[in-house]
């Protein structure tokens, strides 16, 4: 390829040569008059672009850091690269949940602009996009500490932000629209213990709360609680009485009773994000919790799994500081604490969760298996508003479990049959010894053979279960 470019160069320079009749020093005189030009344009146009900008262009600045960031990038993605070709750009794998390529289609990759300028028309306005960003941004583990962080910023030909607080808004109300369909899971993503962030990993479709199996008079105590803790009138209500707006549940129960299932459907019925905590992180100090903490927007869920794994323990609070690390022995904690010790103190939880600093709006969910061994001041009312116990599941609601698995697997002039199927299948079952994910998994070798389930499930009884 260079050595074309070299051929191609010289064919021109021996072309212009010839036109010039050999005059060497007219060609220097020429090329140095081209470099001028443009050197002297582009001065003139940086200094009429800062001049506009000063003057005449409304301009807003987005950090990476911020919400709007993805939400922009999203919109973007759907309604304007799809036609265009940015020359910097970064790859990345589509992993977007309502997308019908196969998982291993070659063609699911995508590609996200790095550095670059877009000029698009919204609503008769003409708005300058302009993404920019280190090439060594882009990188597993995050940003690093002093480095640049990309940034978006949009330019209009206005006096007013009217205009880019208009597509602002539609950029939010598109996010909510594809929220509707999909859940965003957000972690904690670090490369030392100085840099700590929030990081969307990746995205689920929103599950429907009816597969969740649980006593429907739970199911409908919760989601009333969570409607009328979201409705806009709830904030001022907590506002005039002095009460933190804030909402707390603790699901406690066996493994595998369906916690974390119940936390997804909660946040895939009201269009919620979930941001997981962990309090084993030896990246995240007691200072990093806390703000992480307070950075959660509003109306997302924040999850924090099996607090017993991380030894707060009841205990006396005057000695979390010296003995926050040795929960006492006899108890799962004690033994989970031999893998992993707790990185944040029970005195630094109970900040974040309801603290000076602490973050409104947004809805705590822990989960445990053993909450009589949690500390009473971490489940005390104002920090837990609901406790929900899981118990393992009766045959009815396994029954539920058979047919929901199944349902889509047979015709509608079949549905007595499912039933009829269902309870047999239950009735080779173990009484209160199973839970939900065992017999998930169970049913998960047979997704559209529920015949095959129940002749089956008998020998699975006798071989993994009685044995």
């Amino acid at each position: 390829m260079s050595a074309f470019l070299q051929r191609g160069m010289s064919s021109m320079l021996d072309s212009l040569h010839t036109v010039l009749n050999g005059d060497t020093m007219l060609i220097v005189n020429l090329g140095l008059v081209i470099v001028a030009v443009v050197t002297s344009l582009r001065s003139t146009w940086t200094r009429l672009y800062g001049y506009a900008e000063q003057t005449c262009l409304t301009t807003v600045h987005i950090r990476e850091d911020d919400a709007l960031y993805s939400q922009v990038l999203s919109w973007m993605e759907h309604h304007v690269f799809h036609d265009r070709h940015f020359r910097c750009v970064v790859a990345v794998t589509n992993h977007d949940p309502d997308s019908t390529q196969p998982d291993d289609d070659i063609s699911c990759v995508r590609f996200k602009p790095l550095n670059g300028s877009r000029l698009f028309r919204f609503h008769r306005t003409w708005i300058l996009f302009t993404h920019t960003a280190p090439s060594s941004s882009f990188h597993f583990a995050g940003f690093q500490p002093g480095e640049s962080r990309p940034q978006v910023k949009l330019q209009c030909l206005s006096f007013s932000l009217s205009s880019l607080n208009d597509f602002l808004l539609e950029t939010r109300r598109h996010s909510q629209r594809v929220s509707l369909c999909s859940v965003g899971i957000y972690r904690v993503l670090s490369n030392s213990r100085e840099f700590v962030r929030w990081c969307r990993v990746t995205s689920r479709p929103s599950r429907d709360i009816s597969t969740v199996i649980l006593a429907p008079s739970t199911k409908d105590t919760i989601l009333r609680d969570i409607t009328e803790y979201l409705h806009p009138r709830t904030r001022h209500w907590y506002a005039n009485h002095g009460i933190p707006y804030r909402r707390g549940y603790l699901f406690s129960g066996p493994p595998g009773t369906g916690k974390t299932s119940l936390a997804s459907a909660i946040a895939g019925t009201f269009a919620l994000d979930i941001y997981v905590l962990s309090l084993l992180d030896p990246h995240v100090t007691e200072s990093h919790f806390v703000r992480l903490f307070a950075e959660v927007p509003p109306r997302s869920v924040v999850l924090l799994e099996d607090i017993d794994a991380a030894g707060l323990v009841n205990r006396p609070l005057h000695d979390h500081h010296n003995h926050r690390h040795d929960p006492p022995p006899n108890t799962a904690s004690h033994a989970k604490s031999n893998v992993a010790s707790p990185s944040v103190s029970l005195s630094a939880l109970l900040n974040a969760i309801d603290g000076v600093s602490s973050s409104e709006g947004r809805i705590l969910i822990m989960t445990t298996n053993v909450p009589e061994e949690l500390d009473r001041a971490l489940t005390r009312p104002g920090r837990v508003d609901l406790h929900i116990h899981f118990e393992l599941p009766s045959r009815i609601e396994l029954r539920g479990l058979f047919c929901s698995m199944f349902r889509d697997a047979v015709q509608d002039d079949d549905k007595l049959d499912l039933e009829d199927l269902a309870t047999r299948f239950t009735e080779k079952l173990p009484e209160g010894q199973l839970s939900i994910a065992d017999v998930q998994g169970f049913l998960l070798q047979y997704k559209r053979r529920p015949e095959e389930a129940c002749n089956q499930v008998q020998e699975w009884v006798d071989s993994e279960v009685l044995h």
